[in-house]
């Protein structure tokens, strides 16, 4: 590497500035005399997808790397951006934050629960219709605000978040995917770069993680085969196991009263393939109806 410091992009949050922190320290034993600066990059309301704004940096060249939650990345990158690496996975799961340590079978008829994605908002409406739901677009740390002064029970958000940014101890509820399955890439972590930087794309190939690249490519292909506007409720987790990658997809309804679900294996190697061949049964399977009254249209 050269003497010039290494500029990784990552969102303006404290949860972007810590998934910064984890692969600057993974590529230090790599970078010699390099030094790394973080570039945090404001989100600028162009685009319905939040990672949109590293994307855009990475290819005007305002930062070398960029370095994101998976799940926040639009199913298809622009022409001259790669995914130069997936780092290991943490936990894909989401939890639960309640108040009194209490789980969501315990909280009371008509609690108001803080879920920020539509996935969630759904499949918790299709579990117990009687919940409030309240979409708190702040961090982690101002949604607790909201829970210790009274204003909501609870927050369900992904435990990859409350890894990163301490909060472990407060969870309540860890959910099986028979309650929340998670959004696609969630708990993964991606390194963008420019097409043809080569000595940038050789470095962060120490970064990665050969399952977790396999399981976000097969989650990935789903979504982007159901070709959905990102307010859509769409699922997916997948999962590796003795050289089998298993595909588990769901497409919820916003309301929570309709739910079209399956899943779909075969060998790693093939994770792109499956992934497409899950989303077109779901969509034969009445997806495509849910898909086009959620993004407005009928067809």
């Amino acid at each position: 590497m050269t003497h010039a410091p290494l500029r990784i992009g990552v969102r303006a949050t404290r949860l972007g500035r810590s998934l910064g922190e984890r692969i600057a320290e993974q590529l230090r034993p790599h970078l010699g005399a390099t030094t790394v600066t973080q570039v945090a990059i404001e989100g600028d309301g162009r685009g319905a997808w939040p990672g949109a704004g590293l994307t855009r940096a990475v290819l005007q060249g305002d930062v070398d790397l960029a370095v994101q939650n998976a799940k926040e990345m639009a199913p298809e990158l622009p022409t001259g951006v790669v995914l130069a690496a997936v780092a290991e996975r943490v936990t894909p799961f989401d939890v639960l934050i309640a108040s009194d340590e209490m789980i969501l079978d315990e909280l009371p008829e008509g609690a108001c629960l803080s879920a920020h994605s539509p996935v969630r908002r759904a499949q918790l409406l299709r579990y117990r219709d009687d919940l409030r739901l309240i979409d708190v677009a702040g961090s982690l740390e101002e949604r607790m605000r909201l829970l210790e002064s009274g204003d909501v029970d609870g927050i369900v958000v992904s435990a990859s978040a409350v890894e990163h940014l301490g909060f472990q101890d407060r969870v309540t509820e860890i959910f099986t995917t028979e309650v929340l399955l998670p959004g696609p890439g969630q708990g993964a972590c991606a390194v963008l770069a420019r097409q043809g930087s080569k000595e940038l794309l050789r470095l962060v190939k120490h970064l990665e993680h050969a399952e977790a690249r396999a399981e976000l490519v097969c989650e990935r292909a789903f979504r982007s085969e159901l070709k959905a506007e990102p307010t859509v409720a769409i699922g997916a987790l997948a999962s590796i196991e003795d050289g089998v990658i298993r595909l588990d997809g769901a497409v919820v309804d916003s309301a929570g009263g309709k739910i079209v679900r399956d899943a779909e294996e075969g060998e790693v190697g093939h994770e792109e393939a499956i992934g497409i061949r899950l989303a077109r049964r779901l969509l034969a399977d009445g997806a495509r109806r849910i898909v086009s009254l959620a993004s407005g249209g009928d067809r």
